[in-house]
């Protein structure tokens, strides 16, 4: 005998749910979808923006791609850094929310991710040498509270 179960949203009050199909399949959608930016980090110790301040949201990084190309040295690491900060052209960090090394031809994938950006700051990335390829993906959330 079948019984009447809700999947609800935790007490948001949206009343968003999921449904089991007549096939016993779990249907549910996303919390919103990427917003995928791709940037050539072109110039060593330059912020390169990829997300702006939305008012009353924060951002979810879901993924980051790089790729270290000719011009990267292939015996000296570039130090590539993905950071808040307070604005757009900032090359300073509030916070460092991922650090590596790379050399020439190093291709980097981090998927999935779940690293939720503060509220009010801006997302960055620098490196230290020239020609990092580079894709961050995520969604904005409303503030957690």
């Amino acid at each position: 005998m079948a019984q009447p179960i809700v999947i609800k949203d935790g007490g948001r009050g949206t009343r968003h749910g999921a449904i089991v199909t007549s096939l016993g399949q779990l249907v549910t959608s996303p919390v919103s979808y990427d917003q995928t930016i791709f940037k050539e980090l072109a110039e060593p110790d330059t912020a390169y923006n990829f997300y702006r301040i939305v008012a009353g949201k924060q951002f979810v990084i879901t993924g980051i791609i790089a790729k270290a190309d000719k011009q990267v040295s292939s015996t000296v690491d570039a130090i590539l850094v993905v950071y808040e900060a307070a604005s757009d052209s900032d090359t300073t960090p509030s916070k460092v929310l991922f650090q590596t090394a790379v050399v020439q031809g190093d291709q980097l994938v981090l998927l999935p991710l779940n690293i939720v950006v503060n509220e009010g700051v801006y997302i960055n990335a620098k490196t230290t040498d020239d020609d990092i390829y580079m894709t961050v993906m995520g969604y904005f959330i409303d503030r957690i509270t």
